[in-house]
């Protein structure tokens, strides 16, 4: 039996596939709407822990007392391998409990969560566009490191098929930054960019935990890949939803204030994104790449099908730990 632990809202999307066809247990925590989307999806799973929110001290009290139950839970399973998306506690249980783990890992700047965890994986299976030598100076062992031609949203919109357009008008989807990540330390402008944007467009934005804004309104559908591929542009403080955008070939800018991840430059580099870390230039921006949206969903199609399936690599990796004595 694999375990898998999905601690953040991405990952439902990630493991769907592996988990509907594998004999599969499945953990999870509080956080957001995660347990809901598992829900719409099918996916039994068993509730251990939440969130700790953005204060670090709360963070250390909870993935503490998640992994003391964790271990608990566990240790009466049948459990052959372990398998996660960057989860901080994944890893040391398995490791306590001497069991082989897989994390993917496709953010080099979480370095918490990765100097807790990679020197602990039997492997870490990363995309190739990320930076290693990042990997190696937070704990990983070099011959431990699986790289795959990909991204990990392929898993995400792999069979995506859009689903009708509800909308009527044009509009400009946003999705704020990662405030409650431990890696994100920058400043949400959000506010900032959905005023420059809203002069121009209807706005419609993806809240993270419920918030409202002014100029903006919330989509009562949760097709997020449906609301993406629609509309006239993506603009993102974050990376999962920017990536999946860019892959789609809908018209994406990014605002993330920090040092790019090397999924997202890797983008950028195909020019399936446009990094605007100046509020004042997302006008400009948007103005120009709307325009270039056939010519986008065409680049997006071909980078597609020249990437691996993660999820090929993910099982590849499941099947030759599982072989050894």
């Amino acid at each position: 039996m694999i375990w898998i632990d999905i601690t953040n809202l991405p990952h439902a999307l990630f493991f769907e596939g592996i988990i509907k066809k594998s004999h599969a247990f499945v953990t999870t925590r509080e956080f957001g709407s995660l347990t809901k989307i598992l829900e719409t999806k099918g996916i039994d799973y068993t509730l251990v822990g939440k969130h700790g929110g953005r204060e670090p001290k709360e963070k250390l009290a909870q993935s503490t007392r998640r992994i003391l139950n964790l271990a608990k839970i566990l240790s009466k399973q049948q459990v052959e391998i372990c398998v996660a998306k960057q989860s901080v506690e994944l890893p040391r249980v398995a490791f306590g409990l001497d069991l082989p783990c897989i994390q993917v890992v496709d953010n080099e700047y979480a370095e918490h969560q990765n100097r807790l965890t990679l020197a602990l994986c039997s492997r870490v299976l990363v995309p190739r566009a990320l930076d290693d030598l990042r990997l190696l100076q937070q704990g990983a062992e070099k011959d431990k490191i699986v790289s795959f031609n990909g991204l990990c949203e392929l898993a995400h919109i792999r069979n995506f098929n859009p689903g009708r357009r509800i909308i009527k008008d044009d509009y400009v989807l946003l999705r704020p930054g990662p405030r409650f990540a431990a890696y994100f330390k920058g400043e949400e402008i959000i506010q900032g960019v959905i005023d420059s944007v809203s002069r121009s467009y209807r706005v419609l934005i993806l809240p993270r935990s419920g918030e409202s804004y002014k100029n903006a309104s919330i989509p009562r559908t949760r097709d997020s890949c449906s609301l993406i591929y629609h509309a006239a542009a993506f603009i993102g403080g974050g990376g999962t939803m920017n990536r999946e955008s860019a892959l789609l070939g809908t018209p994406t800018v990014s605002y993330y204030p920090q040092e790019l991840l090397g999924v997202d430059e890797f983008l950028i580099e195909k020019k399936l994104m446009t990094h605007a870390p100046n509020l004042g230039d997302i006008p400009a921006i948007l103005e120009e790449t709307v325009e270039r949206k056939e010519g986008l969903r065409r680049r997006a199609k071909k980078l597609r099908g020249a990437m691996e399936d993660p999820i090929d690599a993910l099982e590849r990796e499941i099947n030759s730990l599982m072989a050894q004595p």
